[in-house]
């Protein structure tokens, strides 16, 4: 590093006359297959608390960069060919943004001393350090925008990319080899469907060229012809951002590219790739644990045996950290994290104690992983797309009832009719009202938002079964606020009927694979599962009479029952027990073979919950007359429901950069 002139080193004595001297403790971060990684704790020092924050904190999107990638594959239009990948790293990383002379002093580091060292020396950055806090930000700023320079280019048809000195050799070396996608038939969820969702059929109409960058390691996506004009591109952003060599610089001083990586064959095209810790099968469209990340899930369960009672905080940070990263692409997992976060409330030493609820979630985790090779994740099943159907529930004490109006791309299952709205209902037993929270039963244990999180889960199983949503996005809404926000954020941090629940919707989830979005919608505008969830004593044609103007269609209703396992599952749950995985994982009919009939619309991409909402502050909701429009459910209009969504989720999409012209 110093002879890279990124540190400088200076006899104790010569650095204390200084202006602004600080010294803070180095430190090493382990790396698999690289050297550790030497990082500065300048918080020890005070440094981080004491910097003014003049980085631009927008830049750091790489939180959503795999999403982003994923969104882009499967958007492509498959006529062009499958999707290639490659993975561009820099070298030296935050090594490549020099310091304000000025500011050098605060940011000295203890150097280690060596045998027979008579005065201590203390090490200086001359570029950005690992462990300032505005380092992150300043270097995203210049990644993010070399992204979006060659994004902008490529977008420009008349643009023609000069030749690299790099892009031959890239082209020259093979793409490293990935571990091969298995296809082993499982138990464990429904066949994959073998037809595309009729929205991709207009997602593009030109051949992938994209670019996204999670902190210094670009990811490329493309199709045919433009392979070499996609890398050229982004070659040439990187040297306009992080200036190439010449003759004037150090022997030292490395390409901006890191050739090391690209020698690798990181920097080739392959339709399957491993990027960001994931083997990415575009050709299969599928997703995969490499096998380290599988074996470390492995070591990760068999580290906390079922007898283990206790555990220290740092490990169980670290296990949650762990199981958190590799939930992002297995569906269903992140609704089982509940009374695992609810094990960091239940003592408050410097340990943990590991109970009967956490060790069944561990073993949830270890069905799911036993499951691993047989079933990679379909990229079908992690992007949202235009919901296939749109539907309502509610709850009450006396039952719970919902609704779906299916679009006419979704096909029906058995001898279930297609774009025909859908009903049930369903009345608690006894016990369940007596143990429900109320003016009268103040020390009740269920509330009213139990049972509506209760009604939500009945209501996707209904629609499971009616129709085929493999690898389709639904849009479910009700009018209880704490039961929406359960149901997006997927858990919650208390050993209650929630987290119970939740469970049941992660495991319902994968089975069905099913890509769910909830809303909310006001108690006023949410008149027919209000209806089915009280009146029992009115028939299904009563209820059909009485509120036929709110159905969108002509063509009557067909009413589905629940069925006993379901409810036997349900009801343990509400009463903080956990039930057999089988009772959510209910095998439903054959799809029909009359095909879908309806058109598909342009792809305009809907907001969805994968980046964070923006700073700006929005008003709070207020219901209106339009909120409930009986034409949006029409069979055709369905599509655009996530378009409606009353609750900002924020927006996938790249933001534009302020400081690119």
């Amino acid at each position: 590093m110093i002879k890279k002139q990124q540190w400088t080193l200076l006899p104790l004595s010569v650095a204390k006359q200084l202006v602004g001297l600080r010294v803070s403790p180095p430190g090493v971060v382990p790396q698999r297959d690289r050297r550790p990684r030497w990082i500065c704790d300048y918080t020890w020092s005070g440094v981080n608390q004491e910097t003014i924050r003049l980085a631009p904190k927008e830049a750091m999107q790489f939180g959503n960069c795999f999403e982003r990638v994923l969104r882009e594959v499967l958007l492509a239009d498959p006529k062009f060919g499958p999707v290639f990948l490659n993975k561009t790293d820099l070298s030296d990383g935050f090594y490549r943004e020099c310091l304000n002379p000025d500011d050098i002093p605060k940011l000295g580091v203890i150097y280690p001393s060596r045998p027979g060292q008579s005065e201590p020396l203390i090490a200086f950055p001359l570029v950005l350090p690992m462990g300032w806090a505005e380092s992150p930000p300043w270097f995203c700023a210049a990644t993010e925008t070399a992204a979006d320079m060659a994004n902008t280019r490529l977008q420009d048809e008349k643009h023609i990319p000069a030749e690299h000195h790099l892009d031959d050799l890239a082209a020259t070396i093979p793409s490293e080899p990935a571990v091969p996608v298995t296809t082993v038939p499982t138990t464990s969820a429904v066949e994959v469907p073998t037809e595309r969702d009729p929205c991709l059929q207009q997602a593009s109409t030109k051949p992938l060229q994209y670019v996204d960058i999670f902190v210094d390691d670009f990811i490329s996506a493309a199709q045919k012809p433009f392979l070499r004009r996609v890398r050229r591109v982004l070659l040439s952003a990187i040297d306009d951002v992080f200036r190439p060599n010449d003759s004037a610089d150090s022997e030292h001083r490395r390409e901006p590219v890191s050739m090391k990586k690209l020698l690798k064959g990181d920097c080739s095209w392959g339709t399957v790739k491993l990027i960001l810790g994931w083997i990415v099968d575009t050709v299969n469209m599928t997703i995969q644990l490499p096998p380290h990340r599988v074996e470390r899930l492995w070591d990760i369960l068999n580290s906390i045996p079922r007898r283990q009672k206790r555990t220290s905080i740092k490990k169980w940070h670290k296990v949650l950290g762990e199981l958190r990263s590799m939930a992002i692409a297995l569906p269903g997992s992140r609704s089982m994290f509940g009374r695992l976060q609810n094990a960091l409330k239940l003592d408050g030493t410097s340990r943990i104690a590991l109970n009967k609820g956490v060790h069944q979630a561990l073993d949830d985790f270890r069905w799911i992983a036993k499951d691993l090779t047989d079933r990679p994740t379909r990229i079908q099943e992690v992007v949202p797309l235009f919901p296939g159907a749109e539907g309502d529930h509610d709850a009450s004490g006396a039952g719970a009832g919902g609704v779906w109006f299916p679009s006419d791309t979704l096909v029906p299952r058995g001898d279930w009719k297609p774009n025909v709205p859908v009903v049930w209902r369903i009345e608690w037993p006894d016990w369940v009202r007596q143990r429900l929270v109320s003016s009268d039963n103040p020390t009740g244990d269920i509330t009213n938002s139990d049972l509506e999180l209760a009604g939500g889960l009945i209501q996707l199983e209904a629609l499971a079964q009616t129709f085929d949503i493999r690898e389709r996005t639904v849009l479910s809404k009700g009018d209880n606020l704490n039961t929406t926000f359960w149901e997006r954020k997927g858990s919650t941090t208390t050993d209650s009927v929630p987290a119970y629940l939740l469970r049941l919707f992660g495991l319902h989830q994968r089975f069905h694979r099913y890509v769910p979005r909830f809303d909310y919608l006001a108690g006023k505008s949410n008149l027919l599962a209000d209806a089915f969830s009280r009146d029992f004593h009115m028939t299904w044609s009563e209820l059909y009479s009485q509120h036929a103007h709110l159905f969108p269609q002509n063509n009557g209703y067909q009413v589905w029952t629940p069925p006993p396992q379901l409810i036997s599952g349900i009801l343990s749950a509400l009463q903080r027990k956990q039930c057999a995985r089988e009772s959510v994982l209910v095998e439903p009919a054959a799809p029909s073979a009359i095909g879908t009939s309806g058109k598909s619309s342009v792809m305009n991409w809907a907001s969805t919950p994968y980046s964070k909402p923006s700073t700006t502050k929005f008003p709070s909701f207020k219901s209106s007359s339009s909120e409930f429009v009986p034409e949006n459910l029409q069979p055709t209009e369905i599509q655009s429901g996530l378009e409606r969504l009353k609750v900002t989720y924020g927006v996938l999409r790249r933001r534009t950069s302020p400081w690119v012209k």
